[in-house]
């Protein structure tokens, strides 16, 4: 019994001390509706008012696995350039230079690198819902340093941001490149998504553990010696020979008292 308790406490033990197993990644939805339009030519070219529009994110543990960006309501045509910056100073060109012979209009559409599609080079019909990936068509012609925009390179690619922490500023920039241009661009807000894995569990502290108990005493049986069988005395013939001698008296009184006699001598 007290072997069995011992080894229920050691399990006990290692069941505290063993490391949980790693969280599964998290996504985190930042909301920014901060309406968004040219600045410039009668809000009809040049950067947006809001330049950069900005997610900030603080106190949030682990790292960045995945990011997405999904307009809200956008309608644009192929003036309107729109980067993402991250907290690492990455830029990712999410469009540049599309629809060029239809402009979107009240778009929601969701930028990822995993998506199917490219954001259309030309025709872009009204309140589409779509998955597209970065698309930038012609990258020599960006330009969004105006007004301490981002002057590039850019990626066109969103796993830039993976294994960053998510914590800082995410800045969006819009651009209508066209400063003479006669249609702009207008866009709701828009919605940050980061996948992030939180950071691993904490190693456990390791400590000698002595599980007290009482001290044991252990009986040790020692087997009996073997009985020896006892010696046998060895013959002397005497009491044989004188029984013999007995046959010979000449009364039963006389051979009774000679085998009486005889009984007493050894073997």
């Amino acid at each position: 019994m007290k072997l069995v308790r011992s080894l229920f406490l050691w399990a006990l033990l290692f069941a505290v001390l063993a490391p949980a197993g790693a969280a599964a990644a998290e996504t985190r939805t930042y909301l920014n509706t901060d309406a968004q339009f040219p600045s410039g030519n009668g809000g009809l070219g040049g950067p947006s008012v809001r330049y950069p529009s900005t997610v900030s994110v603080a106190g949030v543990a682990g790292t960045v696995t995945k990011v997405t960006l999904t307009t809200i309501d956008l309608s644009a045509n192929a003036d309107l350039d729109m980067a993402l910056v991250g907290p690492n100073g990455a830029q990712v060109m999410l469009m540049s230079d599309v629809c060029a012979t239809k402009s979107a209009a009240h778009a929601y559409w969701t930028f990822e690198d995993a998506a199917p599609i490219f954001v259309s080079q030309l025709s872009c019909p009204a309140t589409q819902r779509l998955s597209v990936r970065p698309t930038n068509n012609e990258p020599e012609s960006d330009n969004l340093a105006v007004d301490g925009g981002p002057s590039g390179p850019f990626t066109n690619s969103l796993a830039a941001f993976a294994g960053i922490s998510p914590n800082g500023d995410w800045k969006l920039f819009m651009i209508d490149d066209d400063p003479t241009g006669t249609l702009g661009f207008e866009m709701d807000g828009f919605a940050l998504n980061l996948e992030v894995e939180p950071p691993p569990p904490a190693p456990p502290l390791i400590q000698t553990v002595t599980v007290p108990g009482p001290e044991r005493t252990v009986t040790v049986t020692v087997p009996a010696p073997t009985p020896q069988a006892p010696t046998k005395a060895a013959k002397t013939g005497k009491r044989a020979a004188a029984l013999a001698k007995c046959k010979t008296k000449k009364t039963a009184k006389l051979r009774a008292k000679c085998r009486a006699a005889a009984r007493k001598l050894p073997i």
